[in-house]
């Protein structure tokens, strides 16, 4: 068994959204009706923990400066469940949430080349566990991390849960046990898919949308700070979200993302390309959309980004059109002592 196949052996989100002031009694004369709000805030319930699928679809295409192009597309499934860490971790600023990704599939197509994974049946799969690429997408497979929430709703760090095996202890291994076992661009290549940004994208379900408490008009429109994780690259974007639809008490938020912004003091590594590189500029759009029932459970989001990035590998500069469509599912929740 060889050194990345050992890694990968060992290795809720409530909404509430409530119509405030939709009573309406007939006002006498001069008195103005009630005006209708919102009330939205995440709310973290103890002993009860959610069960989400996330599927996510990437298509990359690649040109070099002498019109030489390049294809590759790459499908993931993660099914992975999270609750409040209890007892809550000393020392920390906000709620801590337990996640765990139990299972997951993996497709990478090259041209006719198809490569597969599914954690649920090993034995069958096309793929090396020494492909970088897969090493990307598979790193935190078993490996416990929680997430910490500020009371703005936004993710402010990843930590471990104490247990061998979470987060940090393979982070740790992969420095000591790895500095013979693996090459530069190996290292990179783990360490970057163990990174804060990696936990978030996967099972950050609320996209930081909602900033904490707030009580709003149905017209209202706020911004709001995200990050991306697009094709291994780190973005982030200052959205407009806005409350889109209302039907039979079930709510649709929508955010428009407009302005891209490459985080490029992190270098990326990329399908068929033999090293890390610096992301020169890149650019994008996209939008998120999110589904909540009156209850404030997020039942769904899905997300769709479009983004154009320049690198270079030695001399050879390159360009990479990317284009991701990812959706968060809830297939239940459940209450546990």
């Amino acid at each position: 068994m060889n050194f990345a196949q050992c890694l990968l052996s060992t290795s809720f989100m409530f909404f509430c959204m409530m119509p405030i002031a939709s009573i309406a009694q007939s006002a006498t004369k001069g008195e103005k009706a009630p005006e209708l709000k919102y009330a939205l805030r995440v709310d973290f319930k103890d002993n009860v923990y959610a069960s989400y699928v996330m599927d996510e679809k990437t298509i990359v295409n690649r040109m070099y400066r002498d019109s030489i192009g390049k294809q590759y597309q790459r499908k993931v499934q993660y099914n992975f469940t999270q609750s409040p860490q209890s007892p809550q971790p000393s020392g920390i600023e906000g709620q801590a949430i337990v996640c765990n990704i139990d299972s997951m599939k993996y497709a990478f197509f090259d041209g006719p080349a198809q490569l597969l994974y599914d954690s649920q049946n090993p034995k069958a799969a096309t793929v090396n566990t020494e492909f970088p690429d897969a090493i990307a997408n598979m790193a935190l497979l078993n490996h416990q991390f929680a997430l910490v929430y500020s009371p703005k709703t936004e993710v402010s760090d990843v930590i471990g849960v104490d247990q061998p095996g979470d987060i940090i202890w393979l982070r740790n291994y992969i420095v000591k046990e790895g500095k013979d076992a693996l090459d530069t661009a190996q290292k990179f290549t783990w360490m970057h898919a163990l990174k804060d940004e990696q936990a978030a994208w996967i099972a950050d379900v609320s996209k930081q949308l909602i900033p904490g408490k707030i009580v709003i008009a149905p017209d209202s429109i706020w911004k709001r700070p995200i990050r991306l994780r697009l094709d291994g690259i780190d973005f982030v974007d200052t959205v407009e979200v806005r409350i889109a639809e209302y039907t039979k008490g079930e709510y649709v938020l929508e955010a428009v993302s407009k302005a891209l912004t490459p985080i490029t003091n992190d270098d990326a590594r990329f399908f068929g390309i033999p090293a890390p590189v610096p992301i020169q500029e890149a650019k994008g759009n996209g939008t998120i959309r999110m589904e909540l029932n009156s209850s404030g459970w997020v039942k769904k989001v899905t997300l769709k980004y479009d983004a154009k990035v320049t690198s270079q590998y030695k001399r050879e500069q390159f360009t990479q059109d990317i284009k991701t469509e990812s959706t968060w599912t809830l297939l239940g929740r459940y209450k546990w002592n």
